[in-house]
């Protein structure tokens, strides 16, 4: 991890484990920075982690006005921060170095969405993990896997495949196809399970060859 992304990884990291420690809001890692623990190593230059504010009754503007207080950075100012993360559930915003994007996403239990009901799914079932000695909260590999059939594009399946063939004996097998029907991507399960055996044979059914 370079030092510029580990010092904003590290910020984003006291941050979360103390307003969870503090005022019970949970979080977890997603996105591009975990294949390098459950799929392929890849540079990414953000960071994705989701927070559940709504079960602990905090506010959007209170939990801004927190981000505000530990140093971080909006991308043009808070005002305009805080209307678009209303519409969107998304938070964007800059690390004190202002040199990493964080994508801050907000979990949403009323949007019947398969983009956000992935978000507390994935909650129940989080996992400890650890990065240069920097423990956190992440997604677990199967809701990694998910998460990305959810999305759909192709560096995404590519790192689904890449976690199930990694771990492909440490997955919960049952619970990942059960889930996938509950989210209306069974299809894509599917077809991601049969890839296993073939991948150059799955890559050209995601391409349309």
């Amino acid at each position: 991890m370079e030092v510029i992304y580990k010092n904003a990884f590290i910020q984003l990291i006291n941050f979360l484990e103390k307003m969870e420690k503090d005022k019970g809001i949970k979080y977890y890692i997603v996105g591009g920075i975990l294949t390098s623990i459950y799929s392929e190593t890849r540079f990414t230059q953000d960071i994705d982690f989701v927070v559940d504010i709504d079960s602990v009754n905090i506010n959007l503007d209170t939990y801004i006005l927190s981000l505000q207080d530990n140093e971080f950075f909006p991308i043009q100012d808070w005002n305009t921060t805080t209307i678009l993360a209303r519409k969107t559930h998304i938070i964007q915003y800059l690390d004190k170095q202002e040199r990493i994007k964080l994508d801050n996403y907000i979990i949403d239990k009323y949007n019947k969405s398969k983009y956000k009901r992935i978000g507390p799914i994935a909650l129940k079932r989080r996992i400890r993990v650890e990065f240069d000695d920097i423990k956190c909260w992440a997604t677990s590999k199967e809701d990694f896997i998910l998460s990305k059939l959810v999305f759909g594009g192709w560096q995404d399946y590519s790192d689904a495949l890449g976690c199930w063939m990694r771990f492909s004996d440490l997955l919960d097998l049952l619970y990942m196809n059960g889930i996938s029907k509950n989210l209306g991507i069974q299809k894509e399960y599917e077809l991601l399970k049969s890839g296993i055996d073939d991948p150059d044979d799955y890559f050209k059914q995601i391409n349309g060859y």
